[in-house]
């Protein structure tokens, strides 16, 4: 079992009992040794105290577990508001907002689509703009991120 797997199984009753997503993970070589980094985050939004006590809560499970042989970091952060959006449970999120679309191939003439995301199921989502909409297949979609105006 790989490091990543191994530590979705250690935080994975943590995570649930706090109502905490976990939306991305990752293990590796950066330029002051190996990190290990958690991006994680609520449907209210993540606190940063959260984050803290999912790291203390991890650096114990590893430090018992002692798999990892080389120095790492870990890090857990919030993966902000201009985070791709990826996974079903992101879509759902974001369910009657403003997002951006990048395509890898044209859908309906363009690779860029903005409007509001006003349906999804497995295979695409559907973005409206000025009452017409545009269905997306998320295998051609690039990265798809909730539109910020400020």
């Amino acid at each position: 079992m790989d490091i990543i797997e191994r530590v979705k199984e250690f935080i994975a009753g943590y995570l649930e009992e706090h109502g905490i997503e976990l939306v991305d993970i990752s293990y590796r070589a950066e330029s002051h040794g190996m990190v290990l980094r958690l991006l994680a985050d609520k449907p209210e939004g993540i606190m940063l105290s959260e984050c803290e006590a999912l790291n203390k809560f991890l650096s114990e499970k590893m430090d018992e577990a002692n798999f990892i042989e080389e120095r790492y970091t870990i890090e857990v952060s919030s993966p902000g508001l201009d985070r791709p959006l990826k996974a079903n449970s992101d879509f759902k999120r974001v369910m009657g907002r403003d997002i951006e679309v990048d395509t890898h191939e044209p859908v309906d003439g363009k690779r860029h689509l903005e409007g509001i995301l006003v349906g999804m199921d497995k295979e695409a989502i559907i973005v409206e703009r000025d009452g017409i909409s545009a269905v997306v297949p998320k295998d051609k979609i690039a990265v798809a991120r909730l539109k910020i105006e400020f």
